[in-house]
């Protein structure tokens, strides 16, 4: 009997507010999903007139635009946008696009986040339609790089040019950024999921932090990829527990619908911010969680998807391990050159973005990878090209490092810079530090990682040095803070950072430059961070923080103002993201429903005709659980949905007539051409009950009921 993983009896019940109508999927189709259509845009375009004529109300617009990679901002009608870059892959023309959409729409510095896509700020509500629409045009997407769906999937940072790889890490990016793209099964889940992928065992890729994890291997002498999941860092964090020991390419794919399957049927949509997949790990424990995943891979293996295009598979040509921290400087493993570039905090202006794509043209470059560590790479360059090339990068006010110093390597997310839920300022403090960096070059170089919540977009929990802005009380008044974290390392499982003491936001600067030069004059030779942390204990670590405060003490004007402003400190009204926010009318139980419905083809497609009969029987009580959920209705079991349908939807001949025409033809479903009339039949009748949905929530927005 075929297990299904929507079962009707384990609904929980919430739901995401709704956009458009969900996109059908295809079971078999000839071609790869493109990753830009330009249709995505001008579908955004329509849905912002609707919101604009008050036809779409403000939870069923928040949910669209997100998908679409659209955020409000901490400043009033301002909004950023996100790019999504798979794997970093940037080629010359999109930097170009980027690089004017910003200047024409936008008001801010196009930025490098640690997930490897692009975030443009400050732009009016007006304007992101023309925005996406120009990045569309120009080869650049934001479908689902926000929103609770399969965000970018990342990658190592010299992922196709590294002498260690078996694969092109970024090429696996891509395809997997594209496997699922646009399909109803990740279009509302319960929250946001992350992949990435690494190309070798060394897990530059940092499989450990991620929701789901691919580490290219060889087994048995054949190339493949061992699978982590349940990863993720914010306040709970946790590493990536191991899932499957080996998959072949191909089926990568159905890794990633296994996880969101499970995703899907398990997590909990009531509580957003205990939805990551990392609690499924905590509420099962391992072993279970475990036996769970491979279960439904074993369920999704065997059906048929979109295609996959082969990789290029290599054998190493490097040494057992890569350096730890890549220079400048980096040979390839075809003989060019790579070249890393530090724009601070990966900010760049246009103009700087434009001609910095200019410079690795001319001197003969094959494209960029943006890095997790808000870097961007030159690669492809000829050994003779190097030096004019890095001259003038370095022409621009970029950083080329020649070596490795002290706070060389500092990332930051914007903070409350332009968040609406960072509590610090992180931007301004990761500034202030950059300005003070050649106080500590002759030090060795750290990574460095602040975050201005315990979210972690800055990744504090991975970095040598980790900080995070928090709220605390200083005489009687609220102060911003930190706390500080060491020896985290994305690349070994289990290597989140010690948690250390807090102390107020005044003293970072002070707190920072301390601890880098007691690690340096305290290690023992070839001691890491987290080993000298371990090795002088905790007390020692909180009391080297307390005597700095107390030296810094004087130089503090006033502890209850942030870096970089001016007026009293306030943090945020809530915790919780626009993508954590909950909702409650259901699209994703529509999504199901075309899920399930596309899920009929594909047990046909391989002779099992029970597994489609399943498949419709879950569309059919999908769509009709949104109809009563729309309306205040949950129902528990499938018979008690069945009941409570007919009695709701009596009064509407054509809704009722195919609702019974869909379970006329479950019924007599029993030949692949019965089970093809079922599929028509369930077609009609999901069709029907988003028409119904349609009105129903028409009604409720005319006449201002909250959805």
């Amino acid at each position: 009997m075929f297990d299904s993983p929507f079962p009707l009896t384990d609904p929980d019940g919430g739901g995401s507010a709704p956009a458009t109508t969900p996109d059908a999927a295809p079971p078999v189709p000839e071609a790869p999903e493109p990753l830009v259509r330009v249709d995505d845009a001008r579908d955004y375009a329509a849905a912002l007139a609707a919101y604009r004529r008050g036809t779409w109300d403000d939870g069923r617009w928040t949910t669209f635009r997100l998908r679409n990679g659209v955020y409000a901002q901490k400043q009033p009608g301002m909004h950023m946008v996100r790019a999504k870059i798979p794997g970093g892959r940037l080629s010359f023309d999109q930097a170009r696009t980027i690089a004017a959409a910003n200047r024409r729409y936008c008001g801010g510095d196009a930025h490098i986040t640690t997930r490897q896509d692009i975030q443009l700020y400050f732009v009016t509500l007006e304007a992101t339609a023309g925005l996406l629409e120009a990045l569309a045009l120009g080869g650049v997407t934001t479908r689902e790089a926000a929103g609770n769906t399969l965000r970018n999937t990342t990658a190592c940072p010299l992922a196709g040019v590294c002498p260690h790889e078996h694969v092109d890490a970024g090429a696996v990016a891509e395809r997997l950024a594209t496997a699922w793209l646009r399909h109803p099964l990740v279009q509302h889940m319960p929250r946001k999921f992350k992949t990435a992928v690494s190309g070798c065992g060394h897990d530059c890729g940092l499989t450990a932090i991620d929701d789901l994890g691919f580490i290219a291997t060889v087994k048995d002498g054949r190339p493949g990829f061992r699978v982590v999941a349940g990863g993720g860092l914010g306040a709970k964090p946790l590493s990536a527990v191991p899932v499957l020991d080996f998959v072949t390419e191909d089926e990568l794919p159905a890794v990633q619908e296994a996880a969101a399957r499970l995703h899907q049927r398990y997590s909990n949509r009531k509580k957003k911010m205990a939805s990551r997949l990392k609690f499924l790990v905590e509420r099962f424990g391992e072993a279970e969680f475990v036996r769970l995943f491979r279960e439904a891979f074993e369920t999704a293996r065997p059906l048929p998807r979109r295609p996959w295009r082969p990789l290029a598979w290599r054998e190493p040509t490097a040494e057992a391990a890569p350096p730890p921290l890549p220079g400048a400087i980096v040979a390839q493993h075809d003989g060019a050159t790579a070249v890393v570039i530090r724009p601070p905090l990966g900010n760049l202006d246009s103009d700087r973005l434009e001609r910095l794509t200019d410079l690795a043209e001319i001197y003969g470059a094959s494209g960029f990878r943006l890095t997790r560590d808000q870097n961007i790479i030159a690669v492809g360059l000829a050994a003779d090209r190097v030096a004019p090339f890095v001259a003038g990068v370095r022409a621009l006010g970029l950083d080329v490092a020649e070596r490795d110093t002290g706070l060389g390597n500092v990332a930051a997310c914007p903070g409350t810079h332009t968040c609406p839920i960072g509590i610090t300022n992180s931007h301004a403090l990761a500034t202030a530090i950059l300005d003070d960096a050649p106080a500590l070059a002759d030090r060795p170089e750290l990574r460095v990682r602040i975050s201005g919540c315990p979210n972690s977009c800055g990744q504090h929990h991975v970095g040598d040095v980790g900080l995070h802005g928090l709220a605390k009380k200083i005489d009687g008044r609220i102060a911003p803070h930190y706390q500080l974290h060491l020896g985290g390392d994305g690349t070994r499982p289990g290597a989140i950072a010690i948690a250390g003491p807090e102390f107020p936001a005044a003293h970072a600067k002070a707190v920072l430059a301390a601890v880098v030069r007691a690690y340096d004059e305290q290690r023992a030779p070839g001691e890491t961070v987290r080993a000298w942390a371990e090795r002088i204990g905790e007390d020692a670590v909180t009391a080297l923080v307390h005597s700095v405060v107390a030296a810094d003490a004087p130089r503090v004007s006033d502890l209850h103002v942030d870096w970089g402003e001016t007026g009293p400190f306030f943090p945020p009204v809530t915790a919780a993201g626009e993508c954590g926010q909950p909702v409650v009318v259901g699209e994703f139980l529509g999504d199901l429903a075309r899920t399930a419905h596309a899920d009929m083809d594909r047990y046909r497609a391989v002779g099992n005709p029970e597994g489609a009969r399943t498949a419709a029987a879950e569309a059919i009580g999908w769509a009709g659980r949104r109809i009563l959920l729309v309306r205040g209705i949950t129902a528990r079991s499938p018979d008690d949905l069945h009941e409570t349908l007919r009695g709701h939807i009596g009064g509407d001949a054509a809704l009722a007539g195919a609702y019974e025409a869909a379970l006329a033809a479950r019924d007599a479903a029993a030949d692949d051409d019965s089970l093809a009339a079922l599929g028509g039949a369930v077609d009609a009748w999901i069709e029907a009950a988003e028409a119904a949905v349609e009105r129903a929530l028409a009604v409720r927005t005319m006449v201002g009921i909250p959805a």
